[in-house]
Parts: C-alpha cells; sequence; structure tokens
C-alpha cells in the first residue's frame, strides 16, 4: 500500500491488564506502535508519570477518549482533564459515544451541536481540539420529533426504543454509499465546521450501521485525522454483528486504509474488542497493522488471536 499512516493502539483494548498505564505505555512502545490512544483510566493515574513513560518510550499521545459530559465539566474547572491532557502533551479530545436520547430527531441534533460547538469554542481557546468517534447510533436514521417526544415520555426500557429504532433502520436497507441527509450522522458534518469537529471513523460500527465506511471518507473530506481499525462479523437476522479477529469479518481493510490514506489520515488506531489475553492483543495489533500498510516482513506470517473464552 505505500502509504503514510502512523500506527496506535486505543488502550480500552486492553483495559483488563492490570499493570500500571505508565508501564502499559512503556510496553506498547517497546511493541512498535507510534502512538497510543487514551480512554478511562487516563483520569485515574499519575499524568506526570505518564509524560515521562512516553517521552522514555517515544510514544505520541494521539488523543484522549472523553464523554462529552466529562468535557464540558472540565471546562467548567471541576475537573483537571485539560491539565493532564497538557501535562501528556495531547491536544485532542474524542468523544466515544454519543447517547440515544441525543440523536433521536432534528431537534435533538440541533441541541447536540449547539453543546459541541460551545465545547469547541472553549478547547480552542486551550489549543486543543474536538473530535468525535462515530457510533452506529449516528446513521441511524430521524425519528419524527413527535415519535422521539412519544418515545421521552413513554415508561418503556430504554432498550426496547433502541432495538425498536434498530429494527426499522435494518428494514429500510439504506444504500450503502451514501450516507443520507436524513442521519445525525450527516447532521453533525453539516451542522459544524472543521475547526470545531472533527471525525475518528470506527469502521466496524459503520459497517454494522449499514454503510461502506469509505462513505464517511467521503463525507467528511479532510476532517478525519484518526481512525480506528475493528472488524466484526453478522452474529444473525436481526441479531447484530459480532468482533471478530481483524481480516476474518466484513470490513474491507485494505479499501478502507486505501481511503484513509486518501483522505489524508495521520492515524490508523488499533481496537479489539475480543476477550482474550491483552498482552496478545498488543503483539496482535501491531503485526495486523505492519502487515496492513505493508510494513512487515513478508516472511513472517500473521499471528494468530487466542480464541475468544467462553
Amino acid at each position: 500500500m505505500g502509504s503514510g499512516l502512523n500506527t496506535a493502539l486505543q488502550l480500552y483494548s486492553i483495559r483488563s491488564l492490570s499493570e500500571p498505564l505508565p508501564e502499559i505505555v512503556r510496553r506498547v512502545g517497546a511493541a512498535g506502535y507510534d502512538g497510543v490512544e487514551f480512554a478511562h483510566r487516563f483520569q485515574e493515574e499519575s499524568p506526570r508519570d505518564i509524560a515521562t513513560a512516553l517521552d522514555d518510550i517515544g510514544l505520541e499521545p494521539v488523543a484522549v477518549h472523553a464523554d462529552l459530559p466529562e468535557v464540558e465539566a472540565a471546562l467548567d474547572g471541576e475537573s483537571d482533564l485539560l491539565v493532564r491532557c497538557r501535562t501528556v502533551g495531547c491536544d485532542t479530545l474524542v468523544i466515544p459515544h454519543l447517547s440515544a436520547s441525543e440523536l433521536r430527531t432534528r431537534s435533538d441534533i440541533r441541541s447536540l451541536c449547539h453543546r459541541l460547538r460551545d465545547a469547541a469554542a472553549g478547547l480552542e481557546a486551550c489549543d486543543m481540539q474536538l473530535g468525535y468517534h462515530t457510533g452506529r447510533r449516528t446513521f441511524r436514521p430521524f425519528l419524527p420529533d413527535a415519535a422521539g417526544q412519544l418515545i421521552d415520555e413513554t415508561p418503556v426500557p430504554i432498550a426496547v426504543g433502541e432495538y425498536t429504532h434498530q429494527l426499522l433502520t435494518t428494514l429500510r436497507a439504506p444504500d450503502p454509499t451514501t450516507i443520507p441527509s436524513e442521519t445525525p450522522m450527516w447532521n453533525l458534518v453539516a451542522r459544524t465546521t472543521p475547526a470545531e469537529l472533527m471525525f475518528e471513523p470506527e469502521v466496524a460500527e459503520i459497517r454494522e450501521a449499514g454503510y461502506d465506511p469509505r462513505a464517511l471518507f467521503s463525507l467528511c473530506g479532510d476532517r478525519t485525522s484518526m481512525v480506528h481499525l475493528r472488524d466484526v462479523s453478522p452474529a444473525g437476522l436481526f441479531q447484530g454483528y459480532e468482533d471478530v479477529p481483524h481480516g476474518v469479518g466484513v470490513v474491507d481493510m485494505d479499501g478502507v486504509l486505501d481511503a484513509a490514506s486518501d483522505a489524508g489520515v495521520d492515524w490508523v488506531i488499533y481496537e479489539n474488542e475480543l476477550d482474550s489475553d491483552p498482552t496478545a492483543k498488543i503483539d496482535h495489533g501491531m503485526e495486523t497493522l505492519e502487515r496492513l500498510l505493508d510494513r512487515s516482513d513478508l516472511s513472517r506470517s500473521p499471528t494468530r488471536m487466542p480464541a475468544t473464552s467462553s
């Protein structure tokens, strides 16, 4: 492929590893990655020790995942998240999830975009940027405002409304090559500027939503600097998808990385939600990325992930 993509590991993939975070950072750097993306434990351990580990091993802090309320609280001075980011030299906060209640209707997305713009303005004042890790919910078509209000006011489990919305999406069989304007994803792009919100495509989530991940690169243009690489396979009719080793499932890995390279993406981030040995994931991730990016020794055979535990 000959791309200039840099490699990173999303640390949430190895959250079961019980070592201190600085030691995990050193382990990731020693495996050969160029960078690392932090998740929940970043806010629990010493940022100075993490910064020292990053410097010692020569690893780039690509981004920190933090939910929107956490970002807003940090901007209000209610946590030290921004100080932690500055200490380790990270200038990007990425929202990993958005709730269904923020995405059901056009009214919901207008309110959400207002919050995102405010958060982005606050981060810009701190020389930081805001991103969104694209979840499958943002690709489901809007419900009418009245239907969204009815769901909010009806005392039924959240999972029931979520399943109903997912079922309707599946039955509509969207064109996989185009993200339609009646989705939250299209509106997130249209209602924010590149300076306000960048996007981190999570290719398995996009594929689960019924779209070719390359369609999002076309929609976002140069607003993608990172891409999450994960693979899934159908679990059965109306049963969604299940995680599988990279290259075994339905995600076109080579096509995704070609599109990412064409879009000027800087980082390809290995993500793995299989229930398997976290240290094996570190090595498997590096070998997988090297193989996909044509950096590996071609005589070396790919490492197999340990089988999912029952």
